[in-house]
């Protein structure tokens, strides 16, 4: 009896076993060469770029490329934001990007250095970009600001809370947002030239609503052709101070 089993059992395990090399043959066959790789996401960085970082080429099996180690090495591009790549059996490959967008710019030395909303530099500009993107500047720079390297998170998380805070109609007064670095303060000008003593996160809410009022009655008083405001203070608790240019 037992060698009847035992015949039996060995005869499955060639089964499975030539199951297991028919599969592997199969998937290992030509008909899942790569033919073809689409890109698709990408304006500024060229399909070229994103090929030859990715290492994927044709001609591989679709099975073997390992998909998270070629979207790690195109992500190493400034631009790119993500990078995530799609089998498309049998034959092709889809590398979908997406790309890092403008929030801010920042000038640096004879520069304006693109940022997105993660505070990362992708971008340098030698004339002033096209008016609408919030303007940051700061006490002190880095000595060196290069492609892929957040400028400065803390300020540039701190400038986006008080930015994301305030209606489009506010954010669209304000001229830029100064950022000090020692006390870790913030100051806004608007643009008719008032300055906002914004100073730190604390009660957030409650100073972004001030501003906003602020950024009205500024408004208000250019309408009837007074420019009165020179700075509004809101640091501290209470009403803010305000002075005036009469």
């Amino acid at each position: 009896m037992s060698r009847k089993v035992s015949g039996k059992n060995f005869r499955v395990i060639l089964l499975i076993l030539a199951l297991l090399v028919s599969i592997y043959l199969f998937l290992h066959g030509s008909i899942f060469n790569i033919d073809s790789i689409i890109v698709q996401g990408n304006d500024k960085v060229s399909p070229e770029e994103i090929m030859a970082l990715s290492g994927l080429v044709p001609g591989n099996n679709i099975f073997d490329i390992d998909a998270d180690i070629a979207c790690i090495a195109i992500q190493a591009h400034p631009m790119v934001k993500t990078a995530e790549v799609e089998r498309r059996i049998p034959n092709k490959l889809e590398i979908k990007i997406t790309e890092r967008q403008v929030w801010a710019i920042i000038p640096y030395q004879e520069v304006f250095l693109c940022i997105d909303e993660t505070g990362i530099c992708f971008e340098r500009l030698n004339k002033t970009p096209i008016i609408g993107y919030p303007i940051i500047t700061m006490d002190s720079m880095p000595e060196y600001v290069n492609l892929g390297q957040a400028v400065n998170k803390q300020a540039t998380d701190i400038i986006r809370q008080v930015w994301l805070a305030i209606p489009e109609s506010g954010q669209q007064k304000i001229s830029d947002y100064h950022y000090m670095n020692n006390e870790n303060e913030l100051k806004i000008y608007t643009r008719n030239g008032t300055e906002i003593r914004f100073g730190n996160m604390e009660r957030l809410d409650e100073k972004a609503k001030t501003l906003t009022q602020v950024l009205q009655i500024e408004s208000d008083f250019i309408k009837s052709g007074k420019d009165v405001l020179e700075y509004v203070d809101m640091r501290f608790k209470g009403e803010p101070v305000v002075k005036t240019r009469i």
